[in-house]
């Protein structure tokens, strides 16, 4: 398959013209064996009483896709969200595998095609993959929250610190959407959760904008923009009044914790302060405009699309991969890889319990150390307390819901108990001792 005209093929889609939309797709398939069903399926995306023309288990999840949507596209009617909390299984591994749009079968492009025929009616939410982080699993949630976006896409797997029972609570709240994904750890779980939430979650479209990030890192926006993500993209768009760019890449800050071993208490956000330039990006995405996550730090578009840096000057994709002195003029990603050495730890574990080839998620304890750095007058990134204060008011309302402070708790006790996993080659802190190295400089 060769790559459509999104915009044409969108169009027909929305005119409903079998004619159109068979003349679009058909040069796409050409040669391949799949190309003979290709007007059985555009028959069933456009008749809602119509069957499709096969089924795979595959194809299954695209078909069920499409039915919830056939209907509501063709009237206008909004698409009815599913469960706020739902299991994903290893069946859906496949789409974290990283395969090109060229892969895609008929029903799988036509299923992308039906999403962007829905209209956003919210402006921004977050998709997340989540593990093992339920110790700040709430001031993650709540710092977004006090950004202003207005809902968070979860998705956890195989969670040994009892985090998936404090996220089921926030979801019977309605505060985020979660996805509890089985997996065979060969997949990446951050792909198979971003492509999920573009591919397959119907729900998502109703937000204009995505933030595509990590649970260890947080978005911080200009002062200029008050914290605030309404005010970010009202600014951008008076820059861009005729069309919008189709995402803003956020580069990171890399924050250091200068080797400390205990974790304290606090947030985040105030008990790290000082951070290394990093090239490296993630992405805000206009979700009208996107194909897919597979890059993971940045989005595919639509062809003739605009990318920008958080000053909204255009990004030359072309270097997004290369070292450079990042942007931080608009906004940046906390990137907290480091923390402590206790926290670090469950990161390392977590990463070594994947059964990916070439498994990159596999650290050396030394690593903590090297990625790191000491604080300095120069490398020091004050908290607006202000930030500091709404962050901290939202945690607060959170823990109040029922049954979100006792399962926070929980976690607390399973992350002290994790730790004691090092006992039998003499604890952690032993570890700590002889992993010591300096750092390197990025």
């Amino acid at each position: 398959m060769i790559h459509p005209d999104f915009d044409k093929a969108g169009q027909a889609l929305a005119a409903r013209s079998a004619t159109d939309l068979t003349a679009i797709l058909a040069g796409c398939f050409r040669k391949r064996s799949d190309s003979r069903h290709l007007d059985g399926w555009i028959k069933f995306v456009l008749d809602p009483l119509a069957e499709p023309p096969e089924t795979s288990p595959q194809m299954a999840f695209f078909i069920e896709t499409v039915r919830r949507m056939r209907r509501a596209v063709a009237d206008g009617s909004p698409v009815e969200p599913g469960p706020r909390r739902r299991v994903i299984g290893r069946d859906l591994d496949f789409i974290g595998e990283p395969s090109n749009v060229e892969n895609w079968s008929p029903i799988q492009l036509l299923n992308h095609l039906m999403l962007a025929q829905i209209v956003p009616t919210r402006k921004a939410a977050v998709v997340c993959p989540m593990r093992d982080d339920g110790i700040f699993a709430i001031e993650w949630i709540a710092h977004h929250l006090a950004l202003g976006f207005q809902h968070a896409f979860i998705y956890t797997n195989d969670n040994a610190d009892g985090s998936e029972l404090l996220l089921r609570r926030l979801a019977d709240h309605g505060v985020i959407t979660l996805m509890e994904s089985e997996t065979d750890g060969q997949v990446r779980p951050e792909l198979k959760a971003f492509e999920h939430t573009v591919q397959l979650l119907p729900e998502a479209r109703d937000f204009e904008w995505l933030l595509f990030v990590d649970s260890d890192e947080f978005l911080m926006l200009g002062p200029q923009h008050h914290h605030n993500i309404e005010t970010t993209l009202s600014a951008l768009a008076a820059r861009y009044p005729d069309r919008l760019p189709a995402a803003i890449l956020y580069e990171w800050l890399w924050y250091i914790s200068g080797m400390v071993f205990e974790k304290r208490s606090g947030l985040l956000i105030e008990r790290f302060q000082h951070a290394m330039p990093h090239w490296l990006t993630k992405s805000l995405v206009r979700v009208a405009d996107l194909i897919t996550m597979r890059p993971q730090h940045h989005p595919e578009l639509k062809p003739g699309r605009l990318i920008v840096n958080s000053q909204f000057e255009p990004f030359d994709m072309s270097k997004v991969w290369e070292r450079r002195s990042p942007c931080y003029e608009g906004g940046w990603i906390a990137h907290y890889w480091p923390k402590s050495f206790e926290e670090f730890s469950l990161k390392k574990a977590r990463g070594d319990n994947l059964a990916m080839e070439n498994n990159e998620y596999q650290r050396d304890f030394g690593l903590f150390f090297q990625w790191n750095g000491i604080p300095t007058r120069d490398n020091h990134f004050p908290l607006d307390p202000a930030l500091g204060a709404r962050v901290n008011q939202k945690a607060a309302k959170l823990r109040k819901l029922d049954g979100v402070a006792a399962a926070e708790l929980e976690v607390g006790r399973r992350f002290r108990a994790l730790l004691s996993r090092y006992d039998d080659v003499g604890g952690l802190e032993r570890i700590y001792e002889a992993s010591r190295t300096e750092p390197e400089v990025f």
